[in-house]
């Protein structure tokens, strides 16, 4: 009997252990706009949203927006920044000048944070952002490194993607202006993600797996029990018998 108790409890702690480990890397914050606003790769209208962190790597964090009506599912790059300053309350952060009059969120204060995480724009958005606001604007482009530049960028390829800086730069005299690149590796970045990770190239899959052999161990673990018992059974009986 104490057997049984036993496996019982080490099959409910393992699929305890491979749910948690499926878990979101945080939980999701909820946000409702009353206006437009622009994110990495897609326009928010008004309405509710969520925003939570999916992943975390040493050098940048993957986001996703998702909108409660189910319309948007949105995953974009972010970077913590600590010469952002952090508002009073959570939430979002956003550019000073906008390119085409619909605000860009430039980044989001999570609660229990200390530092802003900063959006990772598609290179044409940073550009236009870039050459609205005296700032550096974090950006990625995907079509240089051989993937795909639309919504459909995975996960596992924004982990691999150089981060780049972008900021407007004058290049002769007069007010003769370009765009400066340089690379965010080489930037002066004095906060990093507390968590570090390699990327992640490999699917939850292994674990469940492993959950599924565990089970099938336990299962055939119990059936030996049971077969014991009734062998030891049917001796008591046959004992008492004679």
């Amino acid at each position: 009997m104490r057997l049984k108790t036993l496996v019982y409890c080490m099959s409910v702690c393992l699929v305890n252990v491979t749910l948690w480990a499926a878990s979101p890397a945080s939980p999701s914050t909820d946000f409702t706009l009353s206006s437009s606003s622009h994110i990495p790769g897609a326009t928010l209208q008004p309405g509710t949203y969520s925003i939570r962190v999916v992943n975390r790597l040493s050098d940048r964090v993957i986001l996703k927006v998702d909108a409660a009506n189910g319309t948007l599912h949105s995953t974009f790059i972010g970077i913590p920044n600590d010469r952002i300053e952090k508002p009073a309350a959570s939430g979002p952060v956003k550019w000073t000048n906008s390119p085409d009059g619909t605000p860009y969120i430039k980044g989001w204060y999570f609660p229990g944070n200390s530092t802003v995480v900063e959006f990772v724009y598609p290179k044409a958005e940073a550009v236009a952002i870039a050459t609205s606001n005296p700032a550096k604007v974090p950006a990625i482009d995907p079509a240089s490194e051989g993937k795909v530049s639309d919504n459909t960028l995975s996960q596992d390829d924004m982990q691999l993607l150089t981060l780049w800086l972008l900021s407007l730069e004058q290049v002769g005299p007069g007010d003769a202006t370009s765009i400066k690149a340089a690379r965010y590796e080489t930037a002066s970045v004095s906060q990093k993600p507390v968590i570090k990770a390699l990327p992640h190239t490999a699917s939850w899959l292994p674990w469940v797996w492993l959950t599924g052999l565990c089970s099938f161990i336990a299962a055939g673990m119990l059936r030996v029990v049971a077969s014991q018992n009734r062998t030891s059974s049917v001796r008591e009986r046959q004992s008492l018998q004679e």
